[in-house]
């Protein structure tokens, strides 16, 4: 059961399995306690594999970008997704509709954004994140600070969409 921000709780969708509840604090104790930045943290999340071997695939997908920086900072979306698929996740590029030249909330594309179930990358306001979304505008929010944080106002819920991407495999 998780619980809304006005304190209701809710029962979870039966829909595959979710991800790893301590996902970002794994992220943290591999990085000595340091919190990871966004980029290779979604990369590490949706494939399960390390933050170290995140980065490195960043450095091997786009050297020129990614050499000789001891930490990736800023990761940009085409190296995300070249990186997923390096890795068997070829992510599918959604069109995002941006009237008025912005992009939706992440609230409103979970709640009328007609998105199927499923995991998606998201990229909002120059961040990364994943989104589970199970169904009737619930969703929960993975990245490199939050696991599985139910999308609210307080979790990235204002944040604009700038890109969207859905993962080929279910919630895992």
């Amino acid at each position: 059961m998780l619980e809304r921000e006005d304190g209701q709780r809710i029962a979870m969708p039966a829909m595959g399995q979710s991800l790893i509840a301590d996902s970002a604090d794994r992220l943290t104790r591999e990085r000595g306690g340091q919190t990871g930045w966004c980029g290779p943290a979604a990369i590490a999340l949706a494939a399960g594999c390390g933050y170290a071997e995140a980065c490195a695939l960043l450095r091997r997908v786009a050297p020129e970008r990614y050499a000789g920086q001891p930490d990736i900072v800023t990761a940009y979306w085409r190296d995300v997704l070249e990186a997923l698929r390096h890795l068997g996740l070829p992510a599918a590029p959604l069109p995002v509709e941006k009237p008025e030249g912005r992009g939706p909330t992440l609230l409103g594309l979970a709640r009328r954004g007609g998105l199927e179930p499923g995991l998606y990358l998201v990229r909002v306001t120059g961040h990364f994140l994943l989104l589970a979304l199970h169904g009737f505008g619930l969703a929960q929010v993975h990245d490199n600070r939050l696991s599985g944080a139910v999308l609210s106002v307080r979790s990235h819920g204002l944040c604009r969409v700038t890109h969207l991407a859905r993962l080929p495999r279910g919630l895992e």
